[in-house]
């Protein structure tokens, strides 16, 4: 029988899952591809719909991560250290994806409307070193969470 716990916590781990998984697949997959099939004007206007629509998709995957976090939150009735630090951790991941997508992933929006640019290799390698970033804080918010669910004995 489903619960509703269970199905805000499906929704939570879903949203980890698309939204992890889409970053990954564009640094690691994606962005390669495009630099060694494409020639520059092409690969600008390929990545530059990329950025728009991964960017739209990470972003309601955040704001399905913060409301059922929330509600999990709820479910819990208290709130431990390690809870404390990983919605730390999560507030950074918010900020780092905001600044990512809506000023990086901007600018080289902004940029490659115009043509080809030296700009945009700088502006494409400082995103796809966030989005690094941002995947490692994520795995260790993950980490974090296993501690959470076999709860404070488990950590010790």
């Amino acid at each position: 029988m489903f619960s509703l716990r269970l199905v805000v916590l499906f929704l939570h781990v879903t949203a980890v899952i698309v939204a992890l998984g889409s970053s990954l697949f564009s640094t690691f997959a994606l962005t390669p591809v495009l630099a060694e099939e494409l020639d520059p004007a092409t690969r600008i206007r390929v990545a530059r719909r990329v950025i728009q629509r991964l960017g739209a998709i990470v972003m309601t995957s955040l704001a399905v991560l913060v409301v059922t976090g929330l509600l999990n939150v709820l479910f819990i009735h208290g709130v431990s250290m390690l809870l404390l630090i990983k919605l730390a951790l999560v507030v950074m991941v918010i900020g780092l994806a905001l600044y990512q997508y809506g000023n990086i992933g901007a600018q080289i929006w902004r940029l490659a409307a115009a043509g080809p640019s030296p700009e945009i290799a700088a502006l494409q390698a400082r995103f796809r070193k966030i989005g690094l970033t941002v995947g490692t804080i994520v795995l260790l918010i993950v980490y974090l969470s296993l501690g959470l669910t076999r709860g404070a004995d488990a950590i010790r």
